[in-house]
């Protein structure tokens, strides 16, 4: 079956977590300052390895973060680092997405890359975790970017790591954003993207509601969004179809003009490192198509590997979907089942992306 088939087949939207969190990016920073840290209480603390940094992202935002180091620092001098740099919306450092089922990606990439004598800094996107917002400011495309950019500084000044060694994953929609670090930063010696679509965000969106809601769908989001980017803001909510209301949350309008903007190969010709893109084989929102977009773009300076049996995020499924399709809380869309907090990664992909940046960097495992 085809990429067309494989999408039609399946009645779900697998970008539903990515919009529902910005919605609650929306609310958390109209809805006051008292928040509080999603991770309070959640035993969000410094095991032994760890320290709890911040490092000033754009508008001066103070951003939470963590840096791991190795166990085999010492004689050898500073290991090298990775920066995981968190998708968009209300995502903590450890790849959790509050509203979302619990999926710890960064936390799980970080330990294996860690064993394997690598430092890794993550953080938490803005709006979440220990990155809060004043109330009424609102996250922009801008500032995620400049967000990755001050991290790779802050990171490349620290003492601890080897500043002239360094990689940089992206995941999701932040797989543009690290290409563009590495296209502009020498100290970047190797980049790994994760579930990181080779189409603008509309293709994808759009190709999505043909699967769940037809043609006529389809074409109503793309004229949505080309309204968007004539005018800065969507229509009345009123005036949309459901399906599209669900995923549109108000107050994101400059975000979302921003985003679907992007170009997630806009860099890729720019990036003179070697570059691993990882699929998961039962992702329903990207394909090996997109692979290829981005392999060509990067002209022969990456490779592609493909997790059997996995979701996007590389988790090996369990079980049948126990919710409605097109419930927003139906991971499905992800790959054929709800993600569950102990699904095992697949750990032969891990290990090669483990084994691609650790080479890249000059990783020293214990």
């Amino acid at each position: 079956m085809g990429a067309a088939g494989r999408r039609r087949s399946v009645s779900v939207r697998p970008w539903v977590v990515m919009t529902l969190a910005l919605a609650l990016v929306a609310a958390a920073c109209s809805g006051g300052g008292d928040a509080g840290d999603p991770t309070k209480d959640q035993g969000f603390a410094a095991p032994p390895g760890e320290k709890l940094l911040q490092f000033i992202g754009a508008g001066k935002v103070r951003m939470g973060a963590t840096l791991t180091m190795p166990s085999t620092t010492g004689a050898g001098g500073p290991p090298p680092a990775v920066l995981i740099i968190p998708g968009p919306g209300l995502t903590t450092r450890d790849g959790r997405t509050i509203g979302a089922p619990i999926d710890n990606l960064y936390k799980d990439l970080s330990k294996a890359f860690v064993a394997a004598g690598m430092a890794t800094f993550r953080y938490d996107h803005r709006g979440s975790g220990a990155t809060t917002l004043d109330p009424g400011v609102a996250p922009t495309w801008d500032d995620m970017v400049t967000d990755a950019q001050e991290a790779l500084k802050y990171l490349s000044e620290r003492g601890e790591v080897d500043g002239s060694r360094l990689a940089v994953v992206g995941h999701d929609m932040s797989g543009p954003i690290a290409l563009k670090l590495a296209a502009a930063d020498p100290r970047v010696k190797s980049v790994a993207l994760i579930a990181v679509p080779g189409r603008p965000l509309v293709d994808v969106m759009a190709g999505e509601f043909q699967a769940l809601n037809g043609q006529a769908s389809a074409d109503a989001f793309r004229a949505l969004v080309a309204d968007l980017a004539a005018t800065g803001s969507f229509p009345e909510r009123a005036t949309m179809r459901p399906e599209h209301v669900t995923v549109l949350p108000i107050g994101q309008d400059a975000l979302y003009r921003a985003m679907f903007a992007v170009d997630p190969l806009a860099d890729a010709k720019s990036v003179k490192v070697p570059v691993m893109i990882a699929l998961g084989e039962k992702s329903t929102s990207v394909f090996a198509d997109d692979a290829a977009r981005l392999t060509g773009a990067l002209g022969g300076k990456s490779e592609v590997v493909v997790a059997p049996g996995t979701n996007a995020t590389l988790q090996t499924l369990k079980g049948a979907p126990s919710l409605s399709p097109g419930s927003p809380g139906d991971m499905s869309s992800m790959g054929g089942g709800p993600i569950i907090a102990d699904a095992p990664r697949e750990q032969g992909t891990v290990g090669r992306l483990t084994s691609f940046l650790g080479a890249s960097i000059g990783a020293k495992a214990a």
